[in-house]
């Protein structure tokens, strides 16, 4: 603007030279010198000046009301009075519609935000066939984003984000010759679900959690059973009398306070003395072990004055 002020006040002081010059040298009439600078006036009121344009601008010039032509980059002469120029931005521009409430095939009121990429392409549609085509976009997306969701579950809407991404750039496809932009892409950018289906989705997701868990671990425990069930088909009398035996010194030897010596252990020690002793010599040496030690327990109970009167035989605690 500095230099625009400048050319018109030297053009201006040329053309009062010029005047003065012409009024005092040759002598005119005063009719003759005002109508002189009423040309001058006109001429220096339809001053052309200068307007400079990015790379990524374009003017669109209107003469007198009417399309003149689209100008720039770079430096544009332009007369002031006389024509008027809108600037349009070719660079990528994001237009995004906010947060809106929308309401699923299945009756769920969500909010929905999308978000769309677009450039001017043509800047003489731009700004003559649309007024604001952000505005207009962005009215086109929420009117397209209501109607398909209308015509999805929930559960659909969250699994085809995809699907509606591509219907939404289809809708703007549609009208972006008519306004001379460019859709590049458009995407969903939110969903927010109502807080107490995401609490009932959470606790479900739980109940399937341990569901799972649970389900694991009685598949472990059947087949652990079944292993069990399968080695101990194949065992004689002799071996699972002997691991019996074998668990119950294991038990003995632990750091228990208290054991309660099964019912048949003496008629069991007994059997295997007399009746394994010959084939087996470690059935037999458990067995006197066990009633050893069960013989001594019960006279240190005894001899301290800890036996029950009323305790029946067939169980001694050791402690």
């Amino acid at each position: 603007m500095d230099r625009q002020a400048v050319v018109f006040v030297v053009i201006l002081a040329a053309v009062a030279s010029i005047v003065y010059g012409v009024f005092f040298v040759a002598k005119l009439s005063l009719p003759q010198a005002l109508a002189l600078l009423a040309m001058v006036l006109a001429a220096v009121a339809f001053m052309p000046h200068y307007e400079v344009f990015s790379e990524y601008e374009r003017g669109v010039v209107f003469r007198l009301g009417r399309f003149h032509k689209v100008v720039g980059p770079g430096g544009v002469m332009l007369f002031s009075n006389m024509d008027r120029v809108v600037r349009a931005d070719l660079r990528t521009q994001v237009v995004d519609t906010k947060l809106q409430d929308v309401i699923t095939q299945d009756n769920i009121k969500i909010r929905i935000d999308a978000v769309s990429y677009i450039r001017v392409v043509d800047p003489k549609k731009a700004i003559i066939e649309i007024r604001d085509y952000q505005d207009a976009l962005i009215h086109v997306l929420l009117a397209q984003i209501r109607n398909v969701v209308g015509r999805l579950t929930l559960e659909e809407v969250l699994e085809r984000t995809e699907e509606i991404n591509r219907d939404l750039r289809d809708t703007l496809k549609a009208v972006e010759s008519d306004w001379g932009i460019s859709t590049l892409k458009v995407e969903i950018q939110s969903i927010e679900l109502p807080p107490d289906l995401l609490d009932a989705m959470r606790k479900r997701k739980e109940a399937d959690e341990y569901k799972a868990k649970v389900e694991t671990e009685a598949q472990a425990r059947r087949i652990s059973l079944e292993i069990l069930d399968s080695a101990a088909s194949k065992m004689s009398d002799t071996t699972m009398t002997y691991l019996y035996l074998d668990a119950l010194k294991k038990l003995a030897e632990g750091k228990s306070n208290k054991i309660i010596f099964p019912l048949e252990l003496s008629h069991l020690a007994s059997k295997l003395s007399g009746k394994m002793s010959g084939e087996r010599k470690d059935y037999g040496q458990i067995a006197q072990d066990l009633l050893a030690a069960y013989t001594e327990k019960q006279k240190e109970e005894f001899d301290a004055g800890k036996v029950p009167k009323k305790e029946k035989p067939a169980a001694k605690k050791k402690k």
